[in-house]
């Protein structure tokens, strides 16, 4: 079997679950393409699920305090779906994380080998996005023209984009693997609908026991660790560092919750060969099914 699924979506729009159900009925195996889950500790604020009768590969892949990138996580998932394919089971990719699920049907792009430039990142991080996005015009106008809105207003987009176009080094992947025979399923809904399946799961996470997840963490680790600086975490720093209320953070936690789904659906428009499957007004297993069901057949 030469067949790959990817089931990609915003957060909070269901992936993982619907991902559980089609790989008991067909012979799935499960692979995260989540680039907050794969930091070890890091389990209620990023959503991490770990069904007690199904395993799911790439998760709890380093320490907070590591660093990890795209090229990576390539190195490791080409080899893992070819070995699943040759055991006669379905690989089913599962994740938001756009860059990630790339890697897998891009193989031979050569920017995810363009290695992240500390200091570079340092000093852009300093700058306003108003200012990221002149350094980017000025360096390379067509790239920058080629960026949707959301994109120019998202400082880590434009800080990677002026570290391709400022790279004079493109490696080549060492992977010989051709580009994937895959069906790539993506969840999708209304803004205001996803919002409110955001802000429930917020909730959700806080009732966990996320704060204390947060103090265990910084037992071990500081607030500069590679795996402290997302969402969810960074949002509540000012609590804990008795700057902000714990109702001000999360709020503002909710909105940028917000803004990265939007910033996922549009990555995911973006991207060859997808069928969007609405979860607000359809029911994503039964559409799933027929959409399988015919590609394995083909």
């Amino acid at each position: 079997m030469d067949k790959l699924l990817l089931i990609s979506g915003p957060t909070a729009s269901g992936k993982t679950s619907l991902a559980l159900k089609l790989a008991k009925k067909y012979n799935g195996v499960l692979i995260s393409a989540d680039s907050r889950q794969i930091y070890k500790g890091l389990d209620i604020g990023t959503g991490k699920d770990k069904p007690k009768d199904t395993t799911i590969h790439l998760l709890d892949l380093i320490t907070p305090d590591q660093s990890f990138s795209v090229a990576q996580y390539q190195n490791l998932v080409l080899p893992l779906i070819k070995k699943i394919q040759e055991e006669s089971k379905l690989p089913i990719l599962i994740g938001g994380t756009g860059q990630y699920s790339d890697s897998v049907i891009n193989p031979h792009k050569d920017t995810f080998h363009i290695k992240p430039k500390k200091l570079l990142r340092k000093i852009l991080n300093t700058f306003p996005t108003s200012f990221l996005r002149s350094i980017l015009k000025l360096i390379n106008k067509n790239l920058y023209l080629s960026l949707n809105n959301s994109e120019r207003n998202n400082p880590h987009r434009l800080i990677r984009k002026i570290e391709i176009s400022l790279s004079f080094s493109r490696p080549k992947p060492n992977q010989d693997n051709s580009n994937h025979n895959y069906l790539h399923l993506s969840l999708t809904a209304p803004n205001e609908f996803l919002y409110q399946r955001i802000d429930s799961r917020v909730d959700s996470r806080l009732k966990q026991g996320l704060l204390k997840e947060i103090k265990n963490l910084l037992k071990k680790y500081p607030w500069s660790s590679p795996g402290l600086d997302t969402l969810a975490y960074k949002d509540l720093k000012p609590y804990f560092d008795n700057q902000d209320t714990l109702e001000s953070c999360v709020k503002k936690w909710s909105y940028k919750e917000h803004s990265y789904a939007k910033r996922q659906k549009t990555w995911f428009k973006k991207m060859p060969h997808v069928h969007f499957i609405d979860i607000s007004t359809s029911d994503p297993l039964k559409e799933s099914l027929a959409l399988i069901d015919s590609y394995l057949s083909s």
